[in-house]
């Protein structure tokens, strides 16, 4: 198997950084310590934090693209098109629980979109908002009817659901060691489902 090049080595490493320390608190020097290597080495390749960042983002961009493929492939004629469209929608979340390079990348997603200084990035304007106008479209055309701007507010509120099962924490300490995490996408689905069917 080949060895990764020194610059995925550092991706990798600035993925746990900033999953763990968020964008404002992580240090180019704290990147470079995790990677093990000189911090010469990491502006070489990336110039400046928000360019290494970005570039993390952009490494996982098969996601998006993938959750786009399947939304365009959802029957809008079918009677469970709605539960098509939601399958799209939390089609990373059914990533190896053993891949925690993918969690990480998750933890980064809802740590930017929460983030009020997210906006000044542009990260999710450019690599998140094309997907979701084709998602908000797709809800348009097989639930009509709803009020002005529901559909946008459906998806945002799925988002927001979405991301939370990501930290997993929370739901296990709610659960007082009787955790079934494992069933959350599942809940999840049809939560999202009957929200968007009967809301508004």
């Amino acid at each position: 198997m080949a060895r990764p090049s020194k610059r995925d080595h550092v991706l990798e490493a600035a993925e746990q950084v900033f999953a763990d320390k968020g964008y404002d608190r992580a240090t180019m020097r704290n990147i470079a310590d995790a990677a093990e290597v000189g911090l010469p080495l990491v502006t070489y390749h990336f110039e400046t934090k928000l360019n290494l960042y970005r570039s993390i983002f952009e490494r996982y961009q098969y996601w998006n693209e993938a959750r786009r493929e399947a939304l365009r492939e959802v029957d809008r004629a079918s009677d469970d098109a709605l539960e098509q469209i939601v399958d799209a929608f939390l089609l990373v979340g059914r990533h190896d629980q053993a891949d925690t390079r993918t969690a990480n990348y998750l933890r980064l997603v809802l740590r930017e979109a929460s983030d009020p200084h997210g906006p000044e990035r542009n990260i999710i304007a450019d690599l998140f908002d094309p997907m979701a106008r084709e998602f908000i479209e797709a809800l348009e055309a097989v639930i009509p009817g709803k009020p002005k701007g529901f559909h946008r507010w459906a998806y945002l509120f799925a988002v927001g659901a979405y991301t939370s099962t990501n930290v997993g924490e929370r739901e296990e300490a709610l659960a007082d060691g009787a955790s079934n995490s494992r069933d959350r996408l599942q809940y999840l689905h049809s939560f999202i489902c009957a929200g968007i069917r009967h809301g508004g």
